[in-house]
C-alpha cells in the first residue's frame, strides 16, 4: 500500500492555469524592463560625468592661448618662410590654442612641408615650440610652367622670396627635364647636380675666404646648357655670370679638369678669388667692356 500511495513531485507541482502563466511572464519581462532602465541610466551618468571631466579639461586648454616658437630659426629665412611655417601649421595667427593633440596636430602638418625635416613639437603653457632641420636652397631653376628652389641634397623646395640668401638660378637645363616637378621630391640630373657642386664650391671659399663680402652676392647664374661639351666641344662646358652680365668661364665640371686639359679646380678657385680681391667685384663689364674671367688656363701656382 505505502508503494502505491507514493507521489513524484511532478505530480504534487501545482499545474498552473494559461492566465496565470500569461500573468507571469508580463511580471518577467516588466522586471527585465525596469533592470535593462536601471543599467542605462547608470551608464549614462558615468558617461555624462566623463565628457563634463573631459569638456572642462579642454575649456581650461583653449582658454590659454600662447605662441608658437620656432627655434633656430635660420638667419638667411625671412618672413615670408616664417609666415609659411605658420600657416601650415594649423593656423595663420600667431598664438596657438593648447589642445591635447596640438603636438600632433602641428608636427604632422609640418611633416608635410618640404622647407623642415627632423621635426619636434613641444607642448607647455607658455609656449608651443617648434624644433627642426631646415633645407636651405642653393639653386633656382624656372621654366614657363613653373620655377622651384632646389638644396644640396637635391629637394625641390616651392619657391617664395628670399631676400637675405644668394641663390644662383642654374639655367641651360633642356627644355624636356623641366615638365612640372613635385616638392619635396629628389631630382639628381647630371647637369643639375654638377652645377650644386660648384655652387657649394662657392659657398665654402666664401665662408673661408670672404666671409663678410661673399662672391657669391654678386653671382646670378651659372649656365649648364654646353655641359660636358654637348653643344660644343671649344666652348667652356659650365659659365657663371655675375649680376652685370660679366662671363666667368669655369670650363669642365668639378673634377673633370684635367681630361680636358684645364687648369685644376684648385687652380680656377685661386684665380677667381684673385681676382675678387684685385678689382673687389668680379662685376668688370661696365668698368672694362667686354670683359670676360677665363678660369680654364693651367696657373702656375707659388
Amino acid at each position: 500500500m505505502a508503494k502505491k500511495n507514493r507521489k513524484s513531485w511532478f505530480s504534487s507541482t501545482k499545474k498552473l492555469t494559461r492566465t496565470e502563466k500569461k500573468e507571469r511572464s508580463h511580471a518577467l519581462r516588466n522586471t527585465i524592463i525596469i533592470f535593462a532602465f536601471i543599467v542605462v541610466l547608470v551608464a549614462a551618468g558615468v558617461g555624462f560625468m566623463f565628457l563634463e571631466r573631459f569638456v572642462k579639461t579642454n575649456l581650461a586648454l583653449d582658454a590659454n592661448s600662447v605662441p608658437l616658437q620656432l627655434v633656430d630659426f635660420p638667419v638667411w629665412a625671412g618672413d615670408e618662410l616664417k609666415t609659411k611655417i605658420l600657416s601650415t601649421a594649423g593656423q595663420s595667427e600667431e598664438d596657438f590654442r593648447i589642445t591635447d593633440a596640438a603636438a600632433m596636430r602641428i608636427g604632422e602638418n609640418l611633416d608635410a612641408l618640404a622647407w623642415l625635416y627632423d621635426v619636434k613639437v613641444q607642448v607647455s603653457k607658455q609656449v608651443i615650440s617648434v624644433s627642426a632641420r631646415y633645407r636651405k636652397p642653393i639653386g633656382l631653376i624656372m621654366s614657363p610652367r613653373q620655377r622651384f628652389y632646389i638644396d644640396s641634397e637635391f629637394v625641390i623646395l616651392d619657391y617664395i622670396p628670399l631676400d637675405r640668401l644668394p641663390v644662383l638660378q642654374i639655367i641651360g637645363v633642356p627644355s624636356y627635364e623641366l615638365n612640372v616637378r613635385s616638392v619635396g621630391s629628389k631630382w639628381q640630373k647630371d647637369e643639375v647636380a654638377a652645377a650644386v657642386e660648384l655652387i657649394e664650391l662657392l659657398t665654402k671659399m666664401d665662408n673661408q675666404v670672404t666671409p663678410d663680402k661673399p662672391l657669391l652676392t654678386e653671382l646670378k647664374s651659372i649656365d649648364m646648357s654646353n655641359f660636358n661639351g654637348r653643344r660644343s666641344s671649344t666652348q667652356p662646358h659650365i659659365v657663371f655670370y655675375a649680376k652685370d652680365g660679366t662671363e666667368i668661364r669655369w670650363g669642365a665640371q668639378k673634377g673633370h679638369s684635367q681630361r680636358y686639359l684645364e687648369a685644376k679646380d684648385e687652380e680656377k678657385l685661386t684665380l677667381l678669388y684673385n681676382t675678387f680681391e684685385q678689382f673687389g667685384t668680379v662685376q668688370l663689364k661696365a668698368a672694362h667692356k667686354g670683359s670676360f674671367i677665363d678660369l680654364t688656363q693651367p696657373q702656375s701656382l707659388p
